[in-house]
């Protein structure tokens, strides 16, 4: 919720935003595209670390350890559609819930498979995701 405040409702946000969407119109209107970038990078940095710190809890860790996450991750933004927060929130909750079901129902070896085969189907009906902009 931090991030979303940060990103949706802070002229900060705003600038960040503009300079993801077009970096020549934001910059003549006087932002910095370098340093929103910087910035862009700088977060995504803090998020993947905060990430690792909580998930260290609960996973051994080791140095190939971020490539059982890297796919589900990659799908979780793809499933919401590349450039839309809400649709990677919606994603990753789909993606959870559908996950923790597999699991329960199905077999806990077997809970990727459904969500690669929602994946494969999203990709085919609706290329730019859930929430993808044209």
């Amino acid at each position: 919720t931090l991030l979303y405040i940060l990103i949706f409702r802070t002229r900060t946000g705003q600038q960040l935003r503009a300079a993801s969407q077009d970096r020549v119109a934001a910059s003549t209107l006087g932002i910095d595209g370098d340093k929103m970038y910087s910035l862009a990078w700088g977060l995504a940095a803090a998020c993947v670390g905060a990430a690792g710190a909580l998930l260290s809890c609960f996973y051994p860790v080791f140095p190939r350890v971020g490539s059982a996450f890297v796919l589900v991750a990659y799908v979780v933004v793809a499933l919401g559609g590349f450039g839309s927060v809400h649709g990677a929130l919606v994603g990753g909750l789909l993606i959870g819930v559908m996950q923790a079901a597999a699991g329960f129902f199905i077999s806990s070896q077997l809970k990727f498979v459904p969500v690669y085969a929602m994946y494969l189907l999203v990709v085919l009906l609706r290329p730019r995701g859930l929430f993808g902009r044209s």
